[in-house]
């Protein structure tokens, strides 16, 4: 018995041995259970109290609500964590103890605030989310969205809103304010507001969450939605964070000083079709704007001997006549129809002018081989000369419907484009000395079939009379088979290939707007 003993006892050991070893191990992984069961409920991470009983809910100033401006923080200057001030509208950084908000907070007794990037609510200092409907106006212009039904309606029905101070408005032709010099800049988007595919991309435009948005195309999709908005609270939309965005990409060019237009529309086309083009290569940018022009050269010493080239375009730049040196009286305008000038595209017009090396003068003869939804044509109104710019204030008579185009292009092209009739949608043009001047547009109201002369803040009803009397600078013609939801008809013949031989490389002068 005592061998079986003493030989039993060593067998027995190991087991127990295990046991006491598995029971720590066991105890180990409830530890760390415990520990990962805990790790959420540090402060950081805290799920945030809801309440719908706000106390102060009626301190909320609506009037002094403005989201267009560039959300960062009054005092770090952050835009990180940034919350408004639903009381005084101001921008503060942070939520928790020790933030400039909190600070503002108890030092103003302001208690409501939004954060700036969800749109939720909370009372600080309590610390809790408010959840109450009454907040939904607010955060609805904070971003407002639209749905794809409305923005396919948007051309059709007719909407007159009312901001808070009681002026009423019509949501989509409202004023932009003037930044320092920048109403060449609305100009251009209100030009682009009267293209309705390219609205329409820009309405329902969000940025892939794969990446980090574009800031242009962001501000300018944000824009839109905040000119479209039929519960503004002002009636009137800034610019601000598209004015940033544009001086900070450009490394401030078109930035705090007066600029050309027409630069601006073909820098800002040029960068959304970089932007937005597929693997093809091709974007809505080039599908709605992009022409075809056929460019005959010759040297001016030798005119038998042509070079017939093709260019792609987005802008068709039409040159004034000279202004009279000997006038009759001193209140004589001259004017000139806009049939004279597009002369320049019937292919047999010449235009010298010097070549690359500068050593000898070429010919060119210009003919219109295709024609996109949109034609954009830009009045050569301003020339520079060797100590200042001067303006030619020559008038341009042009009809605003039915202008057609078919005398134009080229014969072999004429079966590709079947449908050559264009609409006026858009007219900006110059007031004033040409450095001191500003710039103001006209646009074609869809829903309403009315004129609208917008100036910076001013939005004044015009009849279509006086729309030809302005000195027109750039204008927007639509394609009369463009349907009201932005569809327009793909023609699927092909425009024919050259004859004659083909020189690649030369660019046709009227490919990109002036600098």
């Amino acid at each position: 018995c005592l061998q079986r003993s003493s030989h039993s006892q060593p067998t027995n050991l190991p087991s127990v041995v295990t046991m006491a070893a598995q029971d720590k191990v066991d105890k180990r992984r409830i530890e760390e259970s415990d520990d990962e069961e805990v790790m959420p409920k540090k402060k950081g991470k805290q799920e945030v109290p809801q309440r719908t009983d706000c106390p102060y809910l009626g301190t909320i100033n609506r009037h002094v609500l403005d989201f267009d401006f560039e959300k960062i923080c009054s005092i770090s200057l952050s835009g990180d964590n940034v919350y408004v001030d639903l009381i005084d509208g101001k921008y503060f950084q942070g939520r928790g103890k020790d933030t400039p908000a909190y600070r503002h907070a108890l030092e103003k007794g302001h208690y409501v605030w939004m954060n700036v990037v969800d749109g939720k609510v909370y009372c600080i200092p309590d610390g809790y989310e408010v959840l109450d409907k009454s907040l939904e106006d607010i955060k609805f212009n904070l971003n407002p969205l639209f749905e794809e039904e409305e923005i396919e309606y948007m051309s059709t029905r007719v909407r007159y809103s009312k901001a808070l101070d009681g002026t009423d408005f019509i949501p989509g032709c409202i004023g932009l304010n003037n930044i320092q010099d920048s109403d060449y800049q609305n100009v251009i988007i209100q030009l682009m507001c009267a293209v309705t595919p390219l609205r329409n991309l820009l309405l329902g435009y969000q940025p892939p969450p794969e990446r980090k948005p574009d800031p242009i195309l962001l501000t300018l999709s944000q824009l839109f939605r905040k000119m479209y908005n039929g519960r503004n609270f002002k009636g009137l939309v800034s610019p601000h964070e598209f004015y940033q965005a544009v001086g900070q990409v450009t490394q401030k060019k078109f930035y705090a000083k007066q600029m050309d237009p027409a630069a601006f529309f073909s820098w800002l086309m040029g960068y959304l079709h970089r932007k937005l083009k597929g693997k093809d290569g091709s974007s809505l940018i080039h599908d709605v704007f992009q022409g075809e022009v056929q460019v005959k050269l010759s040297p001016a010493n030798d005119e038998a001997r042509i070079t017939e080239s093709k260019e792609k375009t987005i802008i068709l730049s039409l040159e004034l006549p000279d202004e009279p040196l000997f006038k009759d009286n001193l209140d004589f305008i001259p004017q000139v129809p806009l049939f004279n000038l597009l002369e320049k595209f019937n292919g047999e017009k010449p235009f010298e002018r010097i070549a690359k090396g500068g050593e000898s003068r070429e010919i060119r003869r210009y003919s219109l081989r295709r024609l996109p939804p949109y034609v954009i044509c830009v009045v050569k109104r301003f020339r520079n000369n060797n100590f200042f710019v001067e303006k030619n204030p020559t008038i341009v008579t042009f009809p605003l419907k039915g202008l057609d185009l078919r005398d134009y292009i080229h014969p072999d092209c004429q079966p590709a484009n079947p449908e050559t009739k264009y609409d006026l949608v858009a007219n900006v043009c110059h007031d004033g000395k040409p450095d001191r001047g500003s710039y103001k547009v006209q646009v074609f109201h869809q829903p309403t079939s009315q004129w609208f002369e917008l100036h910076d803040l001013r939005v004044t009803a015009v009849l279509p009379q006086m729309v030809a009397l302005t000195e027109s600078y750039i204008q927007v013609y639509q394609r009369q088979d463009v349907k009201p939801d932005g569809s327009f008809g793909k023609f699927d013949m092909e425009i024919p290939e050259l004859s004659g031989e083909v020189e690649t490389g030369v660019a046709a002068e009227i490919e990109m707007a002036p600098e």
